[in-house]
Order: C-alpha cells, then sequence, then structure tokens
C-alpha cells in the first residue's frame, strides 16, 4: 500500500509539472517504486519564435543634387488641382525628406502640363497644382517659408508633345532646391 501510494504521490507531483505549463526550463522528478528510484526528466517545450521585424518601406522621394527627385507621379483629378488619395504617401514622403534636411532652405514646387489646350489655361492649371501640392506639404509639417509654387504650363517640356508618351512624361510636378546663398 505504501508503494502504490508513493507511485501515486509521484505521478501526481510530475502531472502537476507539466499541467502548470512547464514553468521549469528541466527538471528530473524522482518516483520511489519500491527499492527503485524510476527518473523522469522533463524539459520546457521551445516557445515559438516572434516574427521578423517589417522591412522598413521604401521611401518615394530623395534629395539627389539639388532636387527632390520622386519614385512616382503626383497624380490629379483630371483637369483639376485636386490631388488624388493615390499620391498621399508619396507627398507624405516629400514632406519627410523636406523635414529631415534642414539645409533645404527654399524649395521650388514646379507644375508642368502637356500642350493640349489653350497656354493660359494650362499655365492656370499647373500653378493650382502647384499651390495644391504646397498646401499639402504645408498640411503635413513643412514650413511654408520654405516653399514657393510655379506653375509653368507647357512652357517647358521635356518630351515630345505629339505623342501620347511625351504629354504623359510632359505632366509632371517636380521638387527643386534652391540655392539662395548665392
Amino acid at each position: 500500500m505504501k508503494r502504490f501510494i508513493a507511485l501515486w504521490v509521484g505521478i501526481f507531483t510530475l502531472g502537476t509539472f507539466i499541467v502548470s505549463g512547464c514553468s521549469f526550463s528541466a527538471s528530473t522528478v524522482h518516483v520511489v517504486k519500491g527499492q527503485q528510484d524510476v527518473k523522469v526528466t522533463a524539459a520546457q517545450p521551445e516557445l515559438p519564435k516572434p516574427p521578423p521585424p517589417k522591412p522598413k518601406p521604401v521611401k518615394k522621394a530623395k534629395v539627389v543634387g539639388k532636387k527632390i527627385e520622386i519614385t512616382e507621379k503626383v497624380m490629379f483629378e483630371y483637369n483639376k488641382a485636386d490631388i488624388s488619395d493615390e499620391s498621399n504617401e508619396l507627398l507624405n514622403d516629400v514632406a519627410s525628406v523636406i523635414n529631415e534636411h534642414p539645409e533645404i532652405k527654399h524649395l521650388k514646387i514646379e507644375g508642368h502640363t502637356d500642350a493640349d489646350g489653350t497656354a493660359k489655361y494650362n499655365k492656370t492649371l499647373s500653378q493650382n497644382r502647384a499651390d495644391a501640392v504646397k498646401a499639402y506639404l504645408v498640411n503635413a509639417g513643412v514650413d511654408e517659408t520654405k516653399l514657393e509654387a510655379i506653375g509653368y504650363g507647357e512652357e517647358k517640356p521635356i518630351a515630345d508633345n505629339e505623342t501620347d508618351e511625351g504629354k504623359e512624361t510632359n505632366r509632371r510636378v517636380e521638387f527643386n532646391i534652391v540655392d539662395d546663398t548665392k
């Protein structure tokens, strides 16, 4: 009977360790059974590894020479100066870059169009779009005194306005850093 009780006490003790969530790293329990010891060793199960950290998102804007280069176009609603939601992340990155570079004292936000429409209409549209980008950046925390918005309309094409591809290339916003020390 004593052996029976000792065996059950040992099993109960081992069960308590296992049920308690294995809060031990390694443990040995001796269960007395007659004249023999039965050695039982248990180890805590390996915990799952945390997921790897998420990679930092790649910024869509960076300072290159005297420009802030962007990896995609600033998009607007058709024939309007309303910035499309798809450009919010891009413009937030532009704002971050400006704020991370205190040496940028003056930045020209330049709006450009293709040659479709009248020169006067394109000049007004490009100015309104440059103003909208400036307002977005100010709202995102950029010091307004650093920013100047200029609409050039169709005056400074960088591609052929006779092709759809060229027109698409000419419709753009550029961010040019101005060196006011000269």
